[in-house]
């Protein structure tokens, strides 16, 4: 796990050395154990290094390949990197490390993007053939690895993070119109937009090159899940299998030089995982769960399974001391994100930190077996749609603005516009409101688009943008830029991408119900997790949003929404200034708590990063 960024040049001036030291500063946090830079006539690379697997000189970055050839810059791990190397050495290739990184490099000497296929992991790269020119930028299939890269007439630039972008002397810092509409809507920019002007993510499962004197292509889906087997049924021999999977993706993410703990929180996924990782023969088991003092948490629960499966288990009790938390971590984020977890997320990084450098994680539950409550309302959704008047119906017996909107949408014959709606913290109308005249954009970009998100039911379009989008452009990028704020490597074996083959060949329908959540993972967790997990509600590690707004934040609040604002050429300042006073007065509907915390956090990164708003 590290921080990775260079500039090519793409025309005939040669980059700076210097922003090659700018690059590993700004990116000091995501890797405090070392650090390295590599620049030539054409290309600069930057890189600092968290030291997980091949703790010594042999992982050190750049790293150069045995002819002498190429270099890398990677941010990671290749779980598998152990087969890989003995593949590499069946063909020739002497290898002078333990380290995954130089599996990974000379993977692609010998066969360019094609060794992305037979890797196991989570990655984003930079990797230069110095006798060709060409820069290959590459991410791995489900987004845990964040990258992100601009184009000028003159340089093309890559980082882990937009702030190490942000150092850069040729690089803007201007929003972007186009994308606020997302942002305001998901509380994030999906792929391959951000909010800032002429900066882009580069998508999941993709990669890109380009060649030192200009040509930048445009980027190549490597890979994609399967699509779903009609027949195919969740019967024992399919369980069987789901259970070996997820025992091999735990038993993979257990590959480290250094100790490692699992994050552990009072519901099925975290609960599966450790049960999962107790049965792979690691140990010792080290737990962590978190708890707010004064404030009701899931540390009993958590602790029912620490007893059974952990050999240490560590409550992790915090008196947040908040506007430190949101000063220290908020500014790694240089495109702001709207989901307010990540103070939660940070809070839990701080304190193993002090313990660990790899945590285990339950993340992508939800998004693998539909774990949120909008996937029962789109199962009922899909099941009354084939009936005259059925979706009519459901829509004048629902309450929430979003779920009208979305059953609009699946009328209309747009599911994928349904799923968008479903996953919104407003609707469209009263988001539009917020805006002034001049701010409203012309147009609204249209993301890069999923796999999936073109099937015939909402449920379909569910999945695909969940999987495309909401994991990788919000989750995953929270967890990665919290934790590594404080050199925290999270590694998650349900992400893995064979697991999750194994369950998208299954149809939506049979991966949902339209009464409860993760029925498959219900019906799979039964035996391995005690029954007062699978009973209790979804809770996970979220912030108290609602107190803490109107308790220890309430002055940091009002002060970023009130005058003067980075952002006033945005808002109609009634429309903000009638947010704030209806929820202060405990007036608004549930999600009103989240629209202001995304306005504020916006505000918040115009401050930090002087962004300039058009207007």
């Amino acid at each position: 796990m590290c921080g990775i960024a260079g500039v090519l040049a793409l025309g005939a001036r040669p980059p700076d050395p210097e922003w090659g030291r700018r690059l590993t500063r700004a990116l000091g946090h995501r890797g405090p154990d070392g650090h390295g830079v590599y620049h030539d006539e054409r290309i600069v690379l930057a890189h600092t290094r968290l030291a997980i697997i091949d703790t010594g000189e042999g992982g050190a970055q750049p790293m150069r390949s045995g002819d002498g050839r190429s270099l890398i810059v990677q941010n990671g791990e290749i779980y598998n990197f152990r087969e890989r190397a003995a593949a590499l050495e069946g063909r020739g290739v002497r290898l002078r490390s333990r380290s995954d990184t130089e599996v990974l490099l000379e993977s692609l000497v010998l066969d360019g993007p094609r060794a992305l296929e037979s890797l196991r992991g989570m990655f984003a790269f930079g990797y230069w053939d110095r006798a060709r020119g060409e820069l290959l930028l590459a991410r791995d299939r489900l987004g845990k690895k964040p990258l992100l890269w601009i184009r000028t007439p003159e340089w093309l630039a890559f980082a882990s993070e937009a702030t190490a972008l942000l150092r850069l002397p040729f690089v803007r810092a201007r929003l972007d119109r186009a994308a606020l509409p997302h942002y305001l809507a998901q509380l994030y920019v999906p792929a391959p937009w951000t909010l800032l002007e002429g900066m882009r993510k580069l998508p999941p499962a993709c990669w890109m090159r380009a060649t030192a004197g200009g040509a930048v292509e445009e980027p190549v889906r490597w890979w994609r899940l399967p699509d779903p087997e009609p027949g195919l049924r969740p019967d024992a021999a399919w369980m069987e299998e789901f259970d070996r999977r997820l025992v091999e993706a735990t038993r993979l993410r257990t590959v480290s030089d250094v100790p490692i703990g699992v994050f552990l929180s009072g519901g099925i996924d975290s609960n599966l995982v450790l049960e999962a990782l107790h049965r792979s023969g690691h140990r010792p088991i080290r737990t962590f769960t978190l708890g707010f003092e004064g404030l009701p948490d899931e540390r009993a629960r958590a602790a029912v399974g620490a007893r059974r499966f952990a050999d240490d288990h560590v409550e992790l009790m915090v008196k947040p001391d908040l506007a430190r938390t949101i000063a220290e971590v908020l500014p790694h984020f240089g495109e702001p994100l709207g989901d307010s977890a990540v103070v939660t997320t940070a809070l839990i990084a701080a304190e193993a930190s002090k313990h660990v450098k790899v945590i285990l994680n339950g993340d992508g539950g939800d998004e693998l077996a539909g774990g949120y409550p909008r996937y029962p309302f789109a199962r009922r959704a899909d099941l009354v749609r084939r009936v005259p008047g059925g979706l009519a119906l459901l829509r004048r017996r629902a309450r929430d603005v979003n779920a009208r909107e979305a059953l609009a949408e699946l009328a209309a014959g747009r599911p994928a516009a349904a799923a968008r709606a479903l996953g919104a913290v407003g609707d469209s109308a009263g988001l539009a409101a917020l805006l002034l005249p001049g701010a409203a954009p012309a147009h609204t970009l249209e993301p890069t688009p999923v796999p999936g998100e073109a099937g015939p039911g909402i449920v379909d379009a569910l999945f695909a943008w969940d999987t495309g989008r909401y994991l990788p452009d919000d989750l995953l990028v929270k967890v990665d830029i919290a934790s590594m704020a404080y050199a925290i490597e999270n590694r998650s074996p349900l992400l893995d991408h064979e697991l999750w083959g194994h369950v998208a060949r299954l149809a939506p329908a049979r991966r949902t119900h339209p009464l409860r959540t993760k029925p498959l993972l219900r019906r799979y967790a039964e035996g391995r997790v005690d029954p007062a997990v699978l009973a209790a509600p979804k809770q996970g590690f979220q912030l108290p949003l609602q107190q803490w707004l109107r308790g220890p934040l309430r002055g940091w609040l009002d002060g970023l929404l009130g005058p003067p604002q980075a952002t006033q050429a945005l808002f109609r300042p009634r429309a903000v200034e009638s947010m704030l006073a209806d929820f202060h007065a405990g007036r608004g509907d549930g999600l009103l708590p989240y629209r202001l915390w995304a306005i504020a956090a916006l505000e918040h990164w115009a401050r930090t990063f002087s962004v300039e708003v058009p207007t």
